[in-house]
């Protein structure tokens, strides 16, 4: 049994999802940035780029969204009869046209843009342009499937296209022909829309309706909110499956411990029950989590050991992967292990917990240096992206510059002024970068002035990391006038 658990008292929106009593899925969307997958704009391209076969598409955000040449339909509606045909022969600058985003962008990308527009139903995706048919991996029954196909072949017109989510399984022809209707009817009105500026002219589901349909509820699954409206349209949608309203005084997640949950996945280190711990460091382009035994000795060989606690981590890491919502290139470095058959079974043990993840995943294998590697689909930022910002210090680096490497640029900055005409010079510098400069009882400082040929003065200024300015140069008796007021 699945308990979801709706929280949308405030701005936030969030939803988290026990499977068997432990938390497994954490999702969180804010309204000032609400979730924009499967948005429909009218943008306008601004660049067209052969060599990256790509265009940039103006939709009216803080970012131009990114389009592909393989995304845009006269690529895939034309018969080519070049091997890479270039770009520019089927978009050009300054045209408007329809795009849907498909992948949300980061602090350095767009939005990721298809013109393959789609709309989502509770039971089926209608793709205007799609041309195929499909039904979702979890409905296995064949002769369900083939129903399913056959029902899609009846309805469908021209170049359109239809997948059918699990939730479509066993339901009649009536129905789903119903939803199509509906969805079809979305799509004349955007395309009816016509504007001159860049603008979304349809926006997909809410957060929490998007959020649930991935999931497919289940009759015997439990869903708790804390807003008496959500709980009316939820008990109308799902009628066999209870919906409770979260009456208490305490908010929603601090009831059911999920805080406390999110506080320690914002930890990059994760002890395991026995001793271990894994490291788990997140980067633009891939995330690198790291096996150690910590405290684990084990009981028997080291062979035993190392086997042990890598199983423990596997289980614990996929556990991590969905509860982060870690996407991209994902590096597993385990404790080295020199059989090949105790690899294989720590892929395995992978493999099937990873199973357990709905989102689109591929364990690849082992590489020569004994690195397993993992791709997944980005279905929306992870949650250290979404409940943190890059720290403005240190730039996300998680290193600052060295005072001492500070109090050496400084020193060499001052001795391009040797020999000038002024008799002193006003530096601002934090209280680390003064002390570094003038050395034990000021003797470094009274050496450099003595071949400088000028007068340091310094007054300290506040800042998180060491730096220095310089303020002024001049005579030295009008500087020390102005320097009396200062705290140095």
């Amino acid at each position: 049994m699945r308990k979801i658990i709706i929280n949308e008292k405030g701005r936030e929106t969030r939803c988290a999802i026990f499977e068997h009593e432990l938390l497994a899925e954490i999702h969180q969307s804010y309204s000032s940035e609400d979730d924009i997958v499967g948005n429909i704009y009218i943008g306008r391209v601004k660049k067209v780029l052969p060599g990256m076969q790509a265009a940039f598409v103006d939709i009216g955000l803080s970012q131009n969204g990114y389009l592909h040449r393989n995304d845009i339909l006269r690529f895939q509606q034309a018969n080519q009869s070049e091997s890479n045909p270039s770009i520019s022969h089927y978009i050009k600058e300054g045209e408007k046209i329809f795009v849907q985003i498909v992948k949300v962008g980061t602090e350095q990308k767009g939005p990721k843009l298809t013109m393959n527009l789609e709309f989502g139903g509770h039971l089926l995706v209608y793709m205007p342009y799609g041309n195929y048919l499909a039904v979702s991996k979890k409905v296995q029954d064949e002769q369900e499937r083939n129903r399913l196909l056959n029902v899609a072949q009846t309805i469908i017109q021209d170049q359109e296209g239809i997948l059918f989510r699990t939730a479509s399984n066993e339901q009649s022809k009536e129905e789903l022909e119903k939803e199509y209707n509906l969805l079809k009817q979305k799509f004349k009105e955007v395309k009816r829309q016509t504007h001159d500026k860049p603008i979304c002219v349809f926006e997909s589901k809410h957060f929490i309706d998007r959020i649930l349909s991935e999931i497919v509820i289940k009759d015997e699954d439990l869903l708790i909110c804390d807003q008496i409206e959500r709980v009316q349209q939820l008990k109308l949608l799902f009628p066999k499956t209870s919906v409770h309203y979260h009456e208490h005084k305490e908010a929603i997640f601090s009831t059911y411990k999920i805080e406390q949950e999110i506080e320690k996945l914002l930890k990059s280190l994760v002890w395991l029950k026995n001793g271990a711990y894994i490291l788990i460091e997140q980067t633009e382009a891939m995330t690198i989590i790291d096996v150690n035994t910590g405290k684990f000795s084990g009981k028997l060989s080291m062979r035993d050991t190392v086997l042990k606690t890598n199983e423990i981590a596997a289980i614990e890491i996929a556990k991590q992967i969905r509860l982060r919502n870690l996407s991209g290139i994902i590096l597993i470095d385990f404790i080295n292990m020199k059989h090949k058959q105790d690899q294989n079974k720590i892929l395995e043990t992978m493999k099937r917990e990873m199973n357990k993840d709905r989102v689109q995943h591929k364990v690849i294998g082992f590489t020569e240096l004994n690195i397993l590697q993992i791709t997944r689909k980005k279905m929306r930022k992870s949650l250290e992206s979404n409940v943190t910002d890059l720290c403005k210090t240190c730039r996300g680096s998680g290193r600052i510059v060295s005072a001492e490497s500070v109090a050496y640029k400084l020193e060499r900055e001052l001795w391009e002024y040797q020999f000038m005409d002024e008799e002193a010079m006003w530096i601002e510098a934090t209280r680390e970068v003064i002390d570094l400069l003038k050395g034990t009882n000021e003797e470094h400082l009274k050496r450099l002035q003595d071949m400088l040929k000028f007068k340091i003065l310094f007054s300290e200024i506040f800042s998180h990391v060491p730096t220095y300015r310089i303020k002024q140069m001049g005579d030295e008796r009008l500087l020390m006038e102005k320097l009396s007021s200062s705290p140095y």
